[in-house]
């Protein structure tokens, strides 16, 4: 690894989103907005954060990519990537604060009216579909993972973690699969995670991984959208998208809409009409993670992608798109043509990459 990658990698590790924006408090303020005893006299919560500001003291957001034997291309991504860690610093430097949404939006957009209009329909129409059953423990969907990553020859290890706020977190800086040792996973969640997270996440961080820069393993600036987009596409299409989590990505698109404007409350009333109380306080806390007063307007933006992300790779591979390219890295769609360049000039070793069954065909 270069230095270049070097000093990439330990910035992403210290720029970490998950444990950054997770409230400490966060089990307390779920209890007490959602105890039985109180439905009438709920408050919006009060999150707290650990206090990082003197984390972010020493961080220098300079990648020495001058020093890079690469081509232009290459070291303008590098360029890209360092203007979004600026911008990720100042997020985090942010939390609490009313600037912590004009930086999440700065980063990840937002979602538009007609999106929020769409993801309305979609609860509308799925408005009786029901939380399926989870009895598959974390341990048991582990051994999936592994036989999964195994199969298809991704050098990738899965770790048990005691403490995550989502379920699952492929993680392309450390090149593991982290899990949340207490989930508990229904048979269909688990048939579409293993697309989800081996066959596209995992994929395109191996196939990133052969060439000569790290960055298209870790993740170029803005690649997030077409990242889940890839994800969720190809959910529907290896018919691993069930009802449940449709609406699920449409909750979060709303929430993340709504919450540009209202407090949480007025947000989870709203998904309320959708979703049991459980579910839709999840949606809303996902969204509101970031905020100290989470009954002010804001959010943390990037979910919506889960739910426009997978229009806008259609729109790509319907306009003559090459998803091979697609697949290629952890990158953006705008990147792509500098993915093709490095191909054709054999820069990677492209015999190395993995398509599993379904993707490389589409």
């Amino acid at each position: 690894m270069n230095i270049v990658d070097r000093e990439l990698r330990r910035l992403l590790q210290q720029l970490t989103l998950g444990s950054i924006v997770k409230p400490t408090n966060i089990l307390e303020e779920r209890e007490n907005f959602l105890h039985p005893r109180h439905p009438h006299r709920r408050k919006s919560p009060m999150f707290r954060y650990k206090n990082f500001s003197s984390t972010w003291t020493d961080v220098k957001l300079i990648l020495p990519h001058k020093s890079m034997d690469a081509p232009e291309e290459v070291v303008e991504i590098y360029r890209e990537k360092e203007r979004e860690l600026d911008k990720t610093k100042k997020m985090f430097d942010s939390i609490g604060s009313d600037n912590f949404t004009r930086f999440a939006v700065e980063i990840f957009g937002v979602p538009t009216a007609e999106d929020a209009r769409k993801a309305r329909e979609v609860l509308k129409k799925l408005s009786d579909v029901a939380t399926p059953k989870r009895n598959c423990r974390a341990t048991d969907f582990a051994k999936l993972l592994e036989e999964r990553i195994q199969k298809l020859g991704i050098a990738m290890d899965v770790k048990l973690s005691p403490s995550m706020t989502t379920k699952v977190w492929v993680d392309g800086v450390s090149r593991g699969i982290h899990l949340n040792q207490s989930a508990l996973f229904a048979p269909q969640e688990v048939r579409r995670l293993l697309v989800h997270e081996v066959d596209v996440h995992a994929v395109r961080i191996h196939n990133g991984s052969c060439f000569p820069w790290g960055i298209f393993s870790m993740g170029t600036a803005g690649y997030r959208e077409a990242e889940e987009g890839l994800a969720v596409h190809y959910e529907r299409q290896l018919d691993c998208l069930y009802p449940f989590q449709e609406k699920i990505y449409a909750g979060r698109c709303l929430a993340v809409y709504l919450s540009l404007s209202s407090g949480f409350e007025d947000v989870f009333e709203e998904l309320r009409v959708y979703f049991d109380e459980k579910t839709a306080y999840s949606i809303v806390e996902r969204i509101k993670r970031g905020m100290t007063d989470t009954s002010r307007p804001g959010a943390l933006t990037k979910d919506f992608h889960y739910f426009t992300g997978p229009k806008r790779v259609r729109s790509y591979l319907s306009s003559g798109g090459n998803l091979p390219m697609l697949m290629g890295g952890k990158i953006a769609f705008n990147h792509v043509p500098v993915i093709s360049k490095l191909v054709q000039e054999k820069t990677a070793d492209i015999s190395k990459w993995i398509f599993p069954v379904g993707i490389s065909d589409d």
